[in-house]
């Protein structure tokens, strides 16, 4: 009897057990879902760069130009541009910085009229956050710009007394005094550097022989090269050369010769800019050489610039362009419509 009892009752334990494990299968919490990406506006579109570029004045052919050439390159780079003529006139510029800064452009491109006037107005806007770039004149010369960009005056004066050099070699080989103007532009340091400059080259390159400087004056223009060259031929008909601070220089000196019945192609005459209007006296040899200024380089650069400040980026604080000497050899590329 107590076998079977034993028997029953560990039978009844084992399904009992049986059972509980059954009903007691551990439950495991739910898989965790990945939480959910925070959702951002989409990032703001960078706004346009834009220039506010002043020249110093259209009425000279090198700054409408320039003015051009920033136009075809702030259209080609994407950048919005909008361009003034200074006309010369030193309030025009500051009142033209003053307007620009309520605009809030990336940045003011200037060929400085007076840099004294200038100044404030600029250093004003440069501490209000609108970078100002200057074109012609280097760091030296005006040291308040965000950044500088155009040529080594010195360069640029050096090449215009090298094409002197050249055609008093080939034209007058034997003398051993030459006799010459020097058309300056004394009203600012720049050019008195490139005035300088071609006169070192000159005198240089023509040694042993010797340089007699029958007047150096400022001449900067047509009207002031003819007076200034026919003052000199008066007082030395037998002026064998003539090197200006700029083309405009070198057309008064043609005229001047032309007027004083001396063929301008027997005699020497260079200066930096190849404007248009003197291409053609290249070409025919009345003017032996000019320096091109590479406006399109000068623009293209400048915008760069523009670019790099709207990007966040520093600039360099001066920026040169490179300059070729241009002679009836060469000047072909620059008849057929190059600016």
């Amino acid at each position: 009897m107590m076998r079977k009892t034993f028997v029953f009752l560990s039978m009844v334990l084992i399904f009992a057990f049986v059972l509980s494990a059954c009903g007691t299968q551990a439950t495991q919490a739910p898989a965790a879902q990945p939480a959910e990406k925070p959702t951002t506006a989409p990032a703001a579109q960078a706004a346009k760069p834009s220039v506010a570029v002043q020249v110093l004045t259209t009425e000279i052919e090198y700054f409408e130009q320039l003015r051009q050439a920033y136009i075809k390159a702030a259209e080609a780079k994407g950048v919005d541009i909008t361009t003034s003529d200074a006309q010369n006139d030193p309030q025009k510029q500051v009142n033209f910085i003053e307007d620009a800064l309520t605009k809030k452009p990336t940045a003011i491109l200037l060929s400085l009229v007076d840099a004294a006037t200038s100044k404030p107005a600029i250093q004003d806007a440069i501490a209000k956050g609108v970078p100002v770039i200057v074109q012609g004149q280097e760091p030296q010369d005006f040291p308040d710009a965000t950044g500088n960009i155009g040529y080594s005056e010195e360069t640029m004066g050096k090449y215009a007394g090298e094409l002197v050099v050249s055609c008093l070699k080939e034209k007058f080989p034997d003398v051993q005094e030459f006799n010459g103007v020097s058309c300056q532009w004394p009203d600012w340091p720049s050019t008195v550097r490139r005035d300088a400059a071609a006169m070192k080259a000159v005198e240089d390159g023509v040694a042993p022989a010797k340089v007699n400087w029958v007047l150096k004056q400022k001449c900067g223009t047509r009207d002031l090269g003819l007076q200034t060259v026919e003052a000199a031929l008066q007082k030395t008909p037998d002026l064998h050369f003539v090197v200006g601070v700029n083309d405009g220089s070198s057309i008064g000196a043609v005229a001047a010769y032309e007027s004083a019945g001396i063929d301008p192609t027997t005699r020497c005459i260079a200066g930096p800019n190849n404007d248009k209007e003197v291409r053609p006296l290249v070409a025919e040899g009345k003017v032996y050489g000019t320096v091109d200024l590479n406006h399109q380089g000068l623009a293209d650069g400048a915008i760069a610039l523009v670019q790099q400040l709207a990007q966040g980026q520093s600039i360099p604080k001066m920026t040169y362009i490179d300059m070729i000497k241009v002679t009836k050899d060469n000047i072909s590329k620059w008849l057929t419509g190059t600016p």
